[in-house]
């Protein structure tokens, strides 16, 4: 389906055995619905043929379509437990978390009435929802996949994997055709620190480097192999866009936009973000390794080469 994104287009699978399962809804709307029941038909399909949903991430082009799905079908749907306070928590999460993305811009040193999408609360109610943790199998096509928690691209990946022959469907936690942005996320409802996600994705990514997969199916792009080749070059791009940023504080101390315009600078206005949050995680890195410091300057993160 198509996608506003840069990635160009969105996988759904229909993955058929004894069952039949949808893993991912889809964009919100009923334009990204239309495509996906149209497309369906072309098999033979209707959203009522399927057993459930299976969501391997909660950000909006792989589970907006839940809602339109589930007029349709009274279908129940997997995700993982994080996502409960999104799934439930109505308008206050809504704000909760736009509140947590302004006050992201402000540290940052960008301006968050122009730096930040306008993003308007819209009721969805999902029936049916089920939450599924590390460890746990659940079911598509009838046959049991295990379920591995991979956070960083978001704090809801989760990655399925059948034990008897290695068939994955690795959501956006590799994507062979891109580097996959470890997006900045507030923290759980109840939590003061956000997560460290470039640090929660290379931990993930080094878990699944372990696992004998084989067929790959992504989120978006086409099927793969060779997870782990393809793993060891992602890690190798995070250390060189570390060098990249170390150069760059190399003249003196910066915010992250000012970063961001050196480092990114065909980035404008709302797309500023994706350059914001990808450093961000870098610098998280670089910290950790000793390399940078920070300090809270009227409520902007200036940054320094140790």
């Amino acid at each position: 389906m198509d996608t506003p994104f840069s990635e160009g287009f969105v996988n759904a699978f229909a993955v058929i055995g004894e069952t039949a399962t949808l893993v991912d809804a889809g964009n919100p709307g009923r334009k990204s619905f239309n495509q996906l029941k149209s497309q369906l038909k072309e098999h033979g399909l209707t959203f009522k043929d399927f057993d459930s949903i299976v969501l391997t991430h909660m950000h909006t082009d792989h589970s907006g379509g839940v809602m339109y799905i589930q007029e349709e079908a009274d279908l129940p749907v997997y995700v993982h437990e994080l996502a409960e306070p999104v799934v439930t928590g109505g308008i206050n999460e809504f704000n909760r978390i736009n509140d947590f993305f302004n006050n992201f811009l402000t540290q940052c040193g960008a301006d968050s009435s122009e730096h930040q999408h306008v993003r308007r609360y819209k009721e969805e109610i999902w029936k049916n929802v089920h939450y599924l943790k590390d460890e746990d199998d659940v079911h598509i096509g009838g046959v049991p996949f295990k379920v591995t928690y991979v956070p960083g691209h978001s704090q809801t990946d989760i990655l399925l994997w059948n034990q008897e022959d290695g068939t994955a469907l690795v959501g956006d936690h590799i994507i062979p055709e891109l580097s996959v942005n470890a997006f900045i996320e507030p923290p759980p409802p109840g939590q003061m620190e956000r997560p460290k996600t470039l640090l929660q994705y290379r931990e993930s990514l080094n878990r699944v480097k372990t696992l004998p997969l084989k067929n790959c199916y992504s989120g978006h792009g086409k099927p793969f192999e060779q997870h782990i080749e393809l793993i060891e070059k992602r890690l190798a791009e995070h250390d060189k866009r570390s060098r990249q940023i170390y150069e760059i504080l190399a003249s003196g101390s910066k915010n992250i936009y000012e970063i961001c315009l050196v480092m990114y600078p065909r980035l404008r206005d709302k797309t500023i973000f994706l350059g914001l949050s990808q450093i961000q995680g870098h610098l998280d890195l670089m910290e950790l390794r000793g390399e940078v410091e920070k300090e809270n300057i009227e409520s902007v993160m200036i940054y320094k080469l140790v």
